[in-house]
């Protein structure tokens, strides 16, 4: 169990003046981002200490965001002013955030590609990041901000994704139209459309890269992709409609966050065994925005955009250890060692 304080800055009147730094320590080596979309924008804090160090706003919602290889970056595609597949604004920009103090080193315009989302650092320092409206792929060099090549998803709604270490696929979801593309990124090209009969939200990767998972939320069941042939291995039922999931470091679970009757529920998921092993309900929220496990204790983190919280669970346990309040509407979350 984590046995800091955790301590989160609720800003009052946020300008335009922003980015703002909010503490000016010595250099902090391990940092926690959360996207909040009625900030609208990002903050970061010292994920060993959870101070709040600073934010930075944009002018309309980003959902989602990933550090650099080194920490020292944050990239944030602007969404929109909507959720997947419903109307509003189709924005087009990505913002490139320095971490040390949230001020913004540049943009980068990505046109026609609008509703950028899900997004990805490979092991090269390459950003991949889903273009929702274009259906399509953008592969994005960081260091020069331009757009290298773009690859077709064939799909609407292409929503978020899940990337192999060897940058050789990706994996998207893509929402309303019911079906998994897989991208061949070397080749640039749609490899294979899978379909998956129900509405999948997020994807992960299993830590040895077996699986691809994608929760299934109207059927009521967490599906397993076998990697090597993108195959349907099994389904894992749930009491509940599954949304988000991500792995424990050793594989052994899957720790996903769903509702159940207009509440967040949080499952543990013993792989193995295929089943539910652990559930957790009470005063989670009740909107799930995502799931992430922090790689420095394992602690699991769920964020509810409802209530503007972040509830922290001890892994083992299964009970939350705290609940930290956010920036309204509170949805992807990271973490990095600054190098």
């Amino acid at each position: 169990m984590m046995r800091h304080l955790f301590v989160l800055a609720v800003v009052l009147g946020v300008t335009a003046s922003l980015p703002q730094t909010m503490s000016s320590d010595a250099p902090h080596s391990r940092l926690m981002l959360v996207v909040s979309k009625k900030l609208p924008g990002v903050t970061i804090y010292d994920a060993d200490t959870q101070q709040a160090l600073c934010h930075s706003t944009m002018g309309i919602s980003p959902h989602e965001a990933a550090f650099s290889l080194d920490g020292r970056y944050a990239y944030v595609p602007v969404y929109g002013s909507s959720g997947v597949g419903k109307p509003g604004t189709d924005e087009h920009v990505i913002h490139f955030i320095r971490t040390s103090d949230c001020h913004e080193i540049g943009t980068l315009d990505t046109g026609d590609y609008k509703r950028p989302h899900g997004i990805a650092v490979g092991q090269s320092g390459t950003v991949y990041v889903t273009a929702e409206v274009a259906q399509s792929l953008l592969v994005i060099d960081p260091k020069e901000r331009r757009i290298l090549a773009t690859i077709p998803t064939g799909s609407e709604t292409s929503h978020m994704i899940a990337l192999t270490r060897d940058e050789k696929k990706i994996y998207v979801s893509n929402v309303q139209s019911k079906t998994v593309s897989v991208l061949d990124v070397r080749d640039r090209k749609l490899a294979q459309t899978i379909e998956t009969g129900a509405e999948n939200q997020r994807m992960t990767l299993s830590p040895d890269e077996r699986w691809f998972v994608t929760s299934l939320g109207p059927d009521h069941k967490i599906a397993f992709y076998r990697t090597r042939d993108n195959q349907l291995d099994f389904s894992i039922p749930m009491e509940g409609e599954p949304f988000v999931a991500k792995f424990s470091a050793d594989g052994k679970y899957l720790y996903d966050a769903g509702h159940r009757a207009g509440q967040i529920v949080a499952w543990k998921i013993d792989v193995a065994q295929r089943k539910v092993v652990s559930t957790l309900t009470g005063d989670l929220g009740h909107n799930a925005g995502a799931l992430e496990v922090n790689p420095f204790t394992r602690e699991v983190y769920i964020s509810d955009q409802a209530t503007s919280k972040i509830s922290e669970i001890d892994p083992e346990t299964w009970k939350v250890n705290k609940q930290l309040p956010t920036e309204k509407i509170p949805d992807c979350m990271a973490f990095v060692t600054v190098r």
